[in-house]
This record gives C-alpha cells, sequence and structure tokens, in this order.
C-alpha cells in the first residue's frame, strides 16, 4: 500500500486564516468580463489575462511524501512540500496537469515569444539540471551531429566527467558518446549553468518540453515566462465555463444540515471521479450544509430549477483516483470542474445577511506512469480564492460533467 502523508486540510473554522479578506480581494486581482443572458448579468474570468503568475496565494500548507520504489514506478519523484501563501506556480508541477493545458507541448521559443522573455540562462529552466548529454541528444537528436567543442556547457560536463579523452574534442558529440558511454551519463546540474544562457544548446528553446528526461518534476515557475502565459494562449485554452449557467438564487449559510429527503440529484457538487467527471453527492443528513440554490433561466420547469451547490466548507467527499487517491485520507472538498480538470471549484464561503457565495479553486496532483493509467490525488492543494457571487446573479456551472 502506497504510504503518502499530508498535512491536514480542513475547510472552515481557525485554518482558514483571513481567508475571508483574501477571497474579498480576489475580485480586485483577478480580471473579469461581465456576461448577460437576457436580464442576468455576472461576471467570467478573462483567460486573456489571468495567468499563473496572477493566480491568488495557496491558503493552506501541506506535503506529499512517495516512497523511493513508487518514484522509480513512476519514472521521476512528484514529492513536494508547500506552506500557505506560496503561489500554485511554485505548487503544482507540469505532469500534474498536463492533460489539460499541454504544457510539454511547449517550447521555449513558444513560451518567448508570448510572453517576450528571451534572455534566461540553463539554470532559470528546471528540467535542464537533471539532463545528461545522451538525454539531451536523445530529445534533439540534430545536436549529436554537431562537435563536441561547438556546445560549451556539453563541452564543461563532458570534460569535468573525466571520462572525456582528447579525441571527442575534435569529434562530434554522437561519436563521443559511442566512444565513452559512461562520458554522457553526468548531469548538467554538476556544472555552473548560470555561465550558459539558452541558446548555448542548440535547438534547445525550439524542442517541445515534453521530449526532455523527467520533464514532469518541473514546477510551472521553473520555465522561463511560462507563468506568464495567458490562460488563452495555453496550448489547450482553458475552457469559458459559460456552455452551462443557471442563477445564484439564494445563500444559505451554516445552519443549514442535510436532509435526508434530499438526495445526491438534487446537487450540482460532488466529487471528481476517473474520466474526470463530477459525481454529484448529497450532504450528509444532520451534518452542516451551507448551499448556493440555483434557479434556471427558463424558469421552474428547468433543469437547474431548486439544485443545490453545497460548500466545501461544509463538505468532503471521496476524491482521486489511482495510487495517489488515498492522499489527504482521500477527501477533497465538495465541488465541481467549471473550466475542465485543471482546477475544481468548490463553494467555501456563504453569507446570508450579503447574499454572497464565495468560491475557490482546488488543484491536484497526477502521474502517467509508462504504459499504465494516470493516477491523481484529490483536488486537496487550495484554497486558492475565487471569483464571489451574489444573489440574482448569474453562476458559471461549465460543462455540466
Amino acid at each position: 500500500m502506497i504510504h503518502i502523508k499530508r498535512l491536514s486540510i480542513i475547510l472552515g473554522g481557525c485554518l482558514l486564516l483571513n481567508s475571508a479578506s483574501a477571497i474579498a480581494d480576489t475580485a480586485s486581482v483577478l480580471p473579469t468580463v461581465p456576461y448577460q443572458q437576457g436580464k442576468r448579468q455576472g461576471q467570467i474570468p478573462d483567460w486573456g489575462k489571468i495567468t499563473w503568475e496572477m493566480l491568488p496565494a495557496v491558503q493552506q500548507a501541506g506535503y506529499l511524501t512517495v516512497p523511493k520504489a513508487y518514484q522509480q514506478r513512476f519514472g521521476y519523484d512528484p514529492s513536494r512540500s508547500w506552506n500557505a501563501g506560496q503561489k500554485s506556480d511554485s505548487v503544482i508541477m507540469l505532469g500534474d496537469a498536463d492533460d489539460e493545458f499541454r504544457f510539454a507541448d511547449f517550447t521555449l521559443d513558444a513560451i518567448g515569444k508570448i510572453t517576450s522573455n528571451e534572455n534566461s540562462t540553463l539554470k532559470d529552466v528546471g528540467f535542464v539540471k537533471w539532463q545528461t548529454t545522451a538525454s539531451l541528444v536523445k530529445a534533439i537528436p540534430s545536436l549529436g551531429n554537431l562537435k563536441v567543442n561547438r556546445v560549451k556547457p556539453i563541452l564543461d560536463v563532458l570534460g569535468e566527467s573525466g571520462y572525456l579523452p582528447s579525441s571527442c574534442r575534435s569529434g562530434t558529440i554522437a561519436q563521443c558518446l559511442r566512444s565513452n558511454p559512461k562520458a554522457g551519463q553526468r548531469l548538467l546540474g554538476d556544472i555552473d549553468l548560470n555561465k550558459y544562457t539558452t541558446n548555448s544548446i542548440p535547438g534547445l528553446r525550439q524542442t517541445p518540453i515534453r521530449q526532455f528526461k523527467q520533464w514532469q518534476r518541473t514546477y510551472i515557475n521553473q520555465v522561463p515566462g511560462l507563468n506568464k502565459v495567458p490562460f488563452s494562449q495555453m496550448p489547450n485554452p482553458l475552457k469559458s465555463g459559460t456552455s452551462v449557467v443557471g442563477i445564484a438564487s439564494t445563500v444559505f449559510g451554516k445552519s443549514e444540515k442535510g436532509d435526508p429527503m434530499v438526495g445526491d440529484g438534487y446537487y450540482v457538487s460532488g466529487s471528481v471521479v476517473r474520466g474526470d467527471s463530477t459525481k454529484f453527492k448529497a450532504c450528509e443528513a444532520g451534518k452542516e450544509c451551507s448551499y448556493l440554490e440555483l434557479g434556471d433561466l427558463s424558469g421552474k420547469g428547468g433543469a437547474l430549477y431548486g439544485k443545490r451547490w453545497a460548500s466545501g466548507s461544509s463538505q468532503q467527499v471521496k476524491g482521486g483516483y489511482g495510487f495517489l487517491a488515498g492522499v489527504n485520507g482521500g477527501n477533497e472538498p465538495t465541488g465541481r470542474l467549471v473550466y475542465g480538470n485543471g482546477f475544481k471549484v468548490a463553494m467555501t464561503g456563504a453569507n446570508e445577511s450579503t447574499g454572497t457565495a464565495d468560491f475557490s479553486l482546488f488543484l491536484r496532483i497526477c502521474v502517467r506512469p509508462p504504459f499504465q493509467q494516470k493516477t491523481c490525488t484529490p483536488y486537496f492543494i487550495g484554497p486558492v480564492p475565487w471569483i464571489s457571487v451574489k444573489e440574482n446573479d448569474l453562476v458559471i456551472l461549465g460543462t455540466g460533467r
């Protein structure tokens, strides 16, 4: 059985320090655009301006520890820790959300053209330090045809390896590696990468990130400029969420309890299951259950009329799948996939006096082991304060999955 440690995350109560003010500040931080259907209005995120760097900080600390046996099975180590107040671009690795955003389809050149970020050193690129000469040639086959002395970082790492005969200095990199296989195994991280720009390795900037060894373990902020790319310009842009839209009818606070007569079919929130769809889940009978009651734009006969979006501060549900499903006790806040599987959106506050429902994003850790199905933790990294909704405004529900 996989043994994974995680600081417990409890939504609501004293652990959500300053969350109300953080959520209140979000509206002034995150760009939104007006959205209207009929006479109803709401705000939706402006994905053309929002970036990973711009997202509010994660409000809870945590960590994940994966045993070495599973690291070998996964092909890299997804273990990490983070602090409250840390930005998600330094918590989320490329492999965690590549299915949704296709980070690894990017090249450094493509990112640079979007963000005007081209003056980077090799040290700035997270995945470079665990490359070897052999893995670089595998990622960039044309590199093998170049003379060793033409590629200074490789000359440096080969020379430092102690395996470099004088013949390598006049031969190609491929010839050198064929005659001296051990020379190709030294990590580039063993040399001073700050001395070299990303242009010092021909083809590095033009090669898709997924070609490089263990690219998955690179944090988003370790790829120069990636955290400044608007979500609308990702290789797989985020969905607008407006395919299913309801009315925020009434906000009900913490005095509400789960009702045994109100089953799963009355809810639009729940857990995320394999296939990344939302399985709706009712609040447990007799337990605290603040929620947002919905209206439907077509009236009382509409599919959303009277449905409930339960608060993740009240209700934890089972989440995740595969080896990593047991992380955080297997629990995640109830919510739904509004914009795709990159984030889970959870209601995290209900203020009856102002008629306001506060929302947050939650993230997860995913690994796709070679020749195996993807495995994901529950959506437990967060909360990341998001856009609030007021009674009588539109509420964006996404695809309905």
